[in-house]
């Protein structure tokens, strides 16, 4: 028997294939058209390496949009990796980098704290005025200074059992020294106040006495100009140990122990040593600023000084 071969038609393989084609070119061209428009795509065309995209990836949304709409900047990514990285200070780090380093390694670290405190520009320069509204938090250094001639209201004279003569100091802070004080007096150990409370006009006299005598750069170094003082809010002690002295002082029992309790009653040491240039005083062993406890154990934590802390998380 005879069967006649069935002709198969050629035109719907014709379009079949058609179909394939364009589908694959479809989807050639979408995945080219995502590739070309990716993030990974537009920062290699920056000039980002792959180990360094993969960094920006993990970054913030407006860091990575930042980077994908600006020219290749090489301090960009550790920067944005240090922990107290402020964004709003970027362009401040680049500007201070390019000024002070040159072609030498950069202290990320550092740069980001000089200036997220200021300490990039000249002091007593680019100076604003403390936000009153934060008590006993208030921030007072050479870039940010107190109201006009400000005089704190609750000020009360200090014991001579507690201080030298002529003492004063606020209420809040006093009862917290006192606390502090008989602390370290179980202990076998005994604590007096130098120096606390100044006026306006009395710091003015300490200043312009240094400055006539020893020049304005030694002035800068040892003591704050009026309205630029913690010891103008009432807030700061200077405390020693009987026959101690600013030389003595660190090598007493006395300042081991503040050292390691003074933040249980509400107590920092302001200006320690190693960040001079940080918060623009000489190491002070003796000069202990009020904060309250709750805000003095958080600064105590962190390891850093008050003008670092209060950049990043207060005033950022």
């Amino acid at each position: 028997m005879y069967y006649k071969k069935r002709k198969i038609k050629k035109t719907p393989i014709i379009v079949l294939f058609i179909i394939i084609l364009i589908i694959i070119l479809l989807i050639i061209g979408i995945n080219l058209y995502n590739h070309y428009n990716s993030i990974e795509y537009k920062l290699s065309e920056k000039g980002y390496k792959e180990d360094e995209i993969k960094d920006i990836l993990t970054f913030d949304k407006k860091y990575i949009n930042y980077a994908v709409e600006n020219d290749y900047e090489d301090d960009f990514i550790p920067l944005v990796k240090e922990k107290y990285f402020i964004w709003k200070n970027f362009k401040e780090y680049i500007k201070y980098i390019d000024k002070e380093y040159g072609d030498k390694k950069v202290d990320y670290g550092l740069v980001v704290s000089l200036v997220n405190v200021g300490a990039n520009n000249e002091p007593y320069t680019h100076t604003k005025k403390t936000d009153m509204d934060k008590g006993y938090a208030i921030l007072v250094n050479k870039y940010t200074s107190l109201p006009d001639k400000y005089a704190p209201d609750d000020i009360v004279e200090m014991s001579n059992w507690y201080s030298y003569p002529d003492n004063k100091i606020r209420k809040e802070v006093y009862d917290a020294y006192k606390s502090m004080f008989n602390s370290a007096k179980e202990e076998g150990l005994t604590l007096i106040v130098n120096s606390s409370y100044r006026t306006y006009e009395e710091q003015k006299e300490i200043y312009d006495d240094y400055e006539l005598n020893r020049g304005k750069e030694y002035a800068d170094t040892y003591a704050a100009r009026p309205d630029f003082s913690e010891h103008q809010t009432g807030l700061s002690v200077d405390i020693f140990s009987p026959g101690s002295n600013m030389t003595t002082f660190e090598n007493t029992e006395e300042f081991k122990w503040l050292s390691e309790n003074s933040y249980k009653y509400g107590f920092i040491l302001r200006y320690p040593k190693g960040k001079e240039n940080i918060t623009g005083y000489n190491y002070e062993a003796w000069h202990y600023r009020y904060l309250g406890k709750e805000l003095a154990k958080k600064v105590y934590d962190s390891g850093l000084t008050y003008d670092e802390y209060y950049a990043y998380y207060l005033d950022k």
